[in-house]
């Protein structure tokens, strides 16, 4: 099983750049970056997260216009990608455009980073992993008491479902497939209290759940 997941991650990882290329066509670099902090701010406000000034906050699994876009003239950030360098390709991407951001181009389940954080991000990203358990293993390792944790993924509705999709590369861009009771327990068996968690999109398939939690 380990070697299948690898694989997909690896697939994943490869078709991800491919699938921004392909999503950004036909859209100015201005246009859409303007369009996605307005989607940041409408986000954080349905999830009633306040942004601490100057807090010390991780954006885990970025993308080219993670939240740091929205937040880095507003707290101090840590940005993690590890397709990072190849974000440089996008026309929306160019790190030098947010000197305040520590950007880290290394994997979740990999990274180096010791330092814990106030506030951890990790929107849309901990199904793209090749390790979940390690990656949420991270997530907490990084947190310290009082830390708060915003986290979404997409979840199956249907567990019958489930099997098919982990056998199947039936969702090419997310190698990882999880029901939404796997984030509360996994969570909360590492520490975490989950505050609240929000629907934020229903499909026929999928469900897009965000989760707010704090580390005790």
């Amino acid at each position: 099983m380990k070697w299948l997941l690898t694989l997909r991650w690896r697939t994943a990882q490869f078709l991800e750049l491919r699938w921004w290329q392909w999503y950004l066509r036909g859209q100015t670099p201005t246009h859409y970056l303007s369009s996605k902090k307005a989607y940041w701010w409408r986000l954080l406000d349905q999830l009633d997260v306040t942004i601490i000034a100057g807090a010390h906050v991780l954006d885990a699994g970025c993308g080219p216009a993670g939240v740091f876009t929205l937040l880095h003239e507003r707290q101090r950030v840590t940005a993690l990608d590890p397709l990072l360098p190849r974000y440089e390709r996008l026309s929306v991407f160019a790190a030098n455009e947010y000197p305040g951001v520590q950007f880290v181009p290394e994997a979740l389940e990999k990274t180096e980073l010791t330092t814990p954080f106030d506030v951890i991000y990790c929107f849309n990203a901990i199904n793209h992993v090749a390790d979940w358990e390690k990656s949420l293993d991270t997530l907490t390792r990084l947190a310290r008491p009082g830390t708060q944790l915003v986290i979404s993924s997409d979840v199956h509705r249907h567990a019958w479902l489930l099997p098919l999709f982990r056998g199947l590369p039936g969702d090419a861009l997310h190698p990882q497939q999880h029901l939404a009771p796997h984030y509360t327990e996994a969570l909360t068996r590492r520490g975490w209290i989950v505050e609240r968690e929000v629907e934020l999109r229903r499909e026929q398939i999928f469900s897009y759940r965000a989760w707010v939690c704090t580390y005790t």
